[in-house]
């Protein structure tokens, strides 16, 4: 028992003394960021189902 608490100790320390947290801006800026990203990876996605479901349209309608 005495490792668990010594763990949770050392894990406070880490966390209050020797990790670096982002300011507010850098945080909001890497949300931005993020947010963005998705967006244009959204819609690559979309485009390219688009594309397959026009192709795969052609596709069938070319059988009949």
């Amino acid at each position: 028992m005495a490792g668990v608490a010594e763990y949770i100790k050392e894990s406070y320390i880490e966390l209050t003394e020797k990790v670096t947290w982002p300011t507010w801006r850098e945080l909001q800026s890497s949300a931005v960021l993020v947010l963005v990203a998705a967006v244009i990876i959204a819609l690559v996605i979309l485009g390219m189902d688009q594309i397959i479901n026009y192709l795969l349209k052609l596709f069938y309608t070319s059988l009949t």
